[in-house]
């Protein structure tokens, strides 16, 4: 889910090129859907999707269902975020990233369970964040969403594998992509900044999470379970 722009865009493109059938689903933005089912020469299915919300949801998952009959990959990336301190998050900034984020994280795999079920290598991929176990000072609702997709993810590993499936995360660095649309998407001087703070000296593309995923669904990876993946250049031991 969550496949029309930023990193859920080059994941679905990715696993394409992979050899994957794959589903584009959009929230807000059918044109962003469009093009980017375009992009994969309309390989596939494209369909409407919020995660936060189950009607959206249960009716994504007919539309799978009625299409291909079962589902092997389920990768949740969609969110949207409103970066404010705790003095500045308002209770509706609050509802809403988390909704964005954790409660997706948690509807999306729950109703797609019964397709995945009838896989023979069932798999979910979550997308959290490197912020996962240190909170970023002015995103707290990320923050607090993020460590709950880490609990979440872990339960979901260790419930699910006996019955055949591997529940993994990766947890992208801080990556420029539409996300950041009036919280300094521009500022070249900004982003810089980040690279330059990187141990790698620059921030991760959306192509390297992208990357992340088609090796954890691969056979390569057939006995990783419950692994947090990051993609932050190494950015995370800097403390």
């Amino acid at each position: 889910m969550g496949s029309s722009r930023g990193i859920g865009r080059a994941i679905v493109i990715k696993l394409h090129q992979d050899g994957y059938k794959v589903v584009v689903t959009y929230c807000y933005d059918e044109a962003a859907g469009k093009k980017v089912f375009k992009e994969i020469n309309e390989e596939g299915l494209l369909i409407k999707l919020h995660g936060g919300e189950e009607s959206s949801i249960k009716e994504a998952v007919k539309k799978v269902d009625d299409k291909y009959g079962h589902l092997d990959v389920l990768v949740v990336s969609g969110m949207h975020d409103r970066p404010h301190g705790f003095k500045e998050t308002s209770y509706e900034d609050w509802k809403f990233v988390l909704n964005s984020k954790l409660d997706s994280s948690f509807l999306v795999p729950k109703y797609f369970y019964p397709l995945l079920k009838k896989s023979e290598s069932p798999q979910i991929i979550l997308n959290t964040s490197s912020v996962d176990d240190k909170p970023q000072i002015g995103a707290l609702a990320y923050s607090v969403a993020s460590a709950g997709v880490t609990n979440l993810m872990k339960a979901m590993a260790i419930e699910l594998a006996p019955e055949g499936f591997r529940v993994n995360a990766v947890c992208p660095g801080t990556t420029r992509t539409d996300n950041w649309i009036g919280f300094g998407l521009e500022d070249d001087e900004m982003w810089e900044g980040f690279a330059k703070s990187n141990p790698m000296r620059r921030v991760p593309t959306p192509e390297d999470i992208a990357e992340a995923v088609s090796y954890l669904v691969s056979e390569k990876a057939k006995y990783i379970n419950g692994l947090f993946l990051y993609v932050d250049g190494g950015n995370r031991h800097r403390g």
